[in-house]
């Protein structure tokens, strides 16, 4: 293209003339006309003054459409002239409209060969797919017109129904045209049309757009209906895709592989065959019966683990989830657990309840996440997704084969509703839904199905989690709230396997939040927890306060003197006022500054500061001191708590607050099946290591 651009240029130059040449819709029977030339310097400059906006001059035969000019960005001076919407603003390069419930953009798309273009203009459908029953879009009823040509264009149209971020529900409908130039660059326009915000314009409009290009939107019209295919099930592999191999032993999991961009690191990959399914080089994703996985290979960059990659996703999942109060509620985070099979790899999930497309139901998804170490450097990161509101009675089926290739437990993050629903005879509407998408239902065969652990080297067995004794479970227990909001597993020591790379992490930690080196400031530490802690400073706040004549008002009058004070910025005077008048002494946070001692030990121990026996010694005297001074699981946690809000200086009002953010994964775990706070309180505490 640039190499025709030039030569154009010169004649311009050269003739003082533009070259003008013809395509889009003067090429269509209705005689409307597209052009493109190169601008000069001049015309530039004198286009940049009047502030035209680059409006072509001839008057157009339709009411809302009239020509355009645009700009390629990545080939300054190279200009092409399309129909668009009479009101479109074009700056630099793009143009966009928000008008008569449409939204309307396009910029040229001019890199590469035409073929490339093509190319990447299917990788819009594909992306379209895939993002469609993401979680952040998670629409249902989707369906798609495919790749339709029209000449040297090219467009598709794509259908959705979803539930907006206030809860609203609404249909989606949006146009993809590529619409190709003689010089091989094309102009790429989206036109979407929102029901809610049409008026008596907008199916004119849409008339004139599918009139000027030949071709027909009634699709994309507000109030128009869609047919949702029913075969989920046929399986074709793209051209220039990767291919899903049958696998042995499985009726929907195929077999094939990815690679990290630089094909350093290739690793094998099951994945459920579908109609809406696209394995590339680098990535791949497959959507089928209610269930959307996708995988990638990953690089675990330095000065960082597999733990902290996979609690970098899970936060970003869990806080979108957890805000998102006007359409999901009960968000629940698991640990991360071991997955079995492997040495090191690692499963957790986000699940929540979430507002219904047709009716105001509130119905279960699961956002599962499985991370699998492919050698030091490179991780397989897979991600599946469960949507209640697209399950049918083939679901089940499919998240079993996914836990027998992955040795995952998907159901166990799923609630009863899910997990029964499918397994109802009374439940029509999904049988239905299965029927209607060829759900399988014969038995996969006798052959001992193929897994992943296999492929990848594992022991393709069950590796159950370490078992450790009552006692041990115990400590652990008193530091759990950090280890579940770190997502790491409450019933191993410290909350993690000893490798090289969590004792680089916990290292790290020590030495940045604690300024610990070695084993001699890693004791001094320890004894500074338990002979003082914050519970000294907050007594030494109740002192303050006291001496001030503040710690025996009443709140009213307390509140009054306290801000006129020179201490109404530290909020801890707040914290030990209202302990005091709870009738708690300073002890009574002891937990915030004994149960981090417990965890502390842990770290001492995979870091290799202590023996196993020194720090379980540790945490045994240490702990029956908790015991002393707390009666209750409860108790204590609430003494912890206020020491974490005393620390932080966090007064707790806020829905961010740290200290409620905290609460709540003690609250998560206190529910969970396997809660550490179904241990007895009053155990018999005693050395057994």
């Amino acid at each position: 293209m640039k190499a025709v651009c030039k030569s154009r240029f010169m004649l311009v130059v050269l003739m003082v003339l533009p070259v003008v040449m013809l395509s889009g819709c003067e090429m269509r029977s209705n005689g409307a006309s597209v052009s493109f030339r190169k601008e000069t310097a001049a015309e530039k400059d004198s286009s940049e003054a009047s502030d035209s906006g680059m409006e072509a001059e001839a008057e157009s035969p339709y009411t809302y459409l009239a020509k355009k000019e645009i700009e390629d960005i990545n080939d300054r001076g190279s200009v092409y002239e399309i129909y668009m919407p009479k009101d479109v603003d074009i700056i630099d390069g793009y143009a966009s409209l928000s008008q008569h419930g449409i939204s309307y953009s396009a910029d040229v798309y001019g890199y590469g060969e035409a073929e490339e273009r093509y190319a990447s203009f299917e990788d819009h459908l594909t992306l379209k797919q895939k993002y469609a029953h993401e979680a952040d879009s998670d629409y249902i009823d989707v369906a798609d017109t495919g790749i339709i040509e029209n000449g040297e264009d090219r467009y598709f149209i794509f259908m959705g129904k979803g539930v907006d971020y206030d809860g609203a529900s609404f249909e989606l409908r949006e146009l993809y045209y590529l619409e190709m130039q003689p010089s091989g660059a094309g102009i790429l326009w989206i036109v979407t049309v929102y029901d809610d915000y049409a008026d008596e314009d907008t199916e004119p409009l849409i008339d004139e757009l599918a009139a000027c290009h030949s071709i027909n939107l009634d699709l994309i019209k507000p109030g128009s209906t869609w047919e949702v295919s029913e075969d989920q099930d046929t399986y074709q592999a793209g051209e220039g895709d990767k291919v899903l191999e049958d696998l042995e032993g499985y009726q929907y999991m195929g077999l094939t592989s990815i690679s990290d961009y630089y094909r350093e690191a290739e690793c094998n990959l099951m994945l459920p065959k579908a109609r809406i399914a696209d394995i590339d080089r680098t990535n791949a994703y497959s959507f089928l019966h209610g269930v959307l996985v996708s995988a990638d290979v990953e690089e675990i960059y330095s000065g960082s683990a597999l733990v902290t990659e996979m609690k970098s996703t899970a936060d970003i999942k869990y806080e979108t989830a957890l805000h998102n109060t006007s359409t999901i509620r009960n968000v629940q985070r698991s640990a991360m657990m071991p997955v079995p099979g492997f040495e090191n790899a690692l499963q957790m999930a986000i699940s929540y309840e979430k507002k219904g497309y047709q009716s105001d139901e509130y119905l279960p998804r699961v956002e599962a996440l499985c991370y699998i170490p492919i050698d030091d450097t490179f991780y397989l990161a897979l991600e599946i997704f469960l949507s209640y509101e697209q399950k049918d009675a083939a679901t089940d089926a499919v998240i079993r084969e996914l836990e027998t290739a992955y040795g995952i437990d998907l159901f166990k993050y799923c609630n009863e509703q899910y997990q029964t629903d499918a397994l109802d005879p009374g439940n029509a509407a999904l049988e239905q839904r299965g029927a209607n998408t060829g759900a399988k239902t014969d038995t996969a065969g006798e052959a001992a199905p193929l897994t992943m652990a296999m492929l990848m080297g594992g022991e393709g067995d069950i590796m159950q989690e370490p078992s450790l004794p009552d006692t041990v479970l115990w400590f652990n227990a008193t530091y759990a709230p950090l280890t579940y909001s770190n997502g790491f597993n409450w019933h191993l020591v410290g909350g993690l396997k000893i490798t090289e790379e969590h004792q680089e992490l916990i290292d790290w930690g020590l030495r940045n939040s604690w300024s610990i080196t070695d084993r001699e400031s890693a004791l001094e530490v320890v004894e500074r927890l338990k002979e003082k802690g914050h519970r000294q400073t907050c007594q030494e706040c109740m002192d303050q306060l006291k001496e001030m004549g503040l710690l025996d008002l009443d709140e009213k009058e307390f509140r009054k003197k306290f801000l006129q004070s020179q201490l109404s910025n530290d909020y801890r005077y707040v914290i030990a006022y209202n302990m005091y008048q709870e009738g708690h002494d300073a002890n009574y946070m002891a937990a915030w500054d004994l149960c981090r001692v417990n965890q502390l030990y842990a770290d001492f121990y995979i870091c290799g500061y202590m023996t196993y026996e020194e720090a379980m010694d540790g945490s045994l005297e240490n702990s029956l001191v908790l015991q002393q001074l707390y009666s209750s699981w409860e108790e204590m946690v609430d003494g912890y708590m206020l020491g974490f809000q005393f620390w932080s200086r966090d007064s707790a009002s806020k829905d961010d607050s740290s200290t409620r953010e905290r609460y709540r994964y003690y609250e998560m775990l206190k529910e969970s099946d396997d809660s550490p706070y179904e241990l007895d309180w009053n155990m018999e505490l005693k050395k057994s290591w």
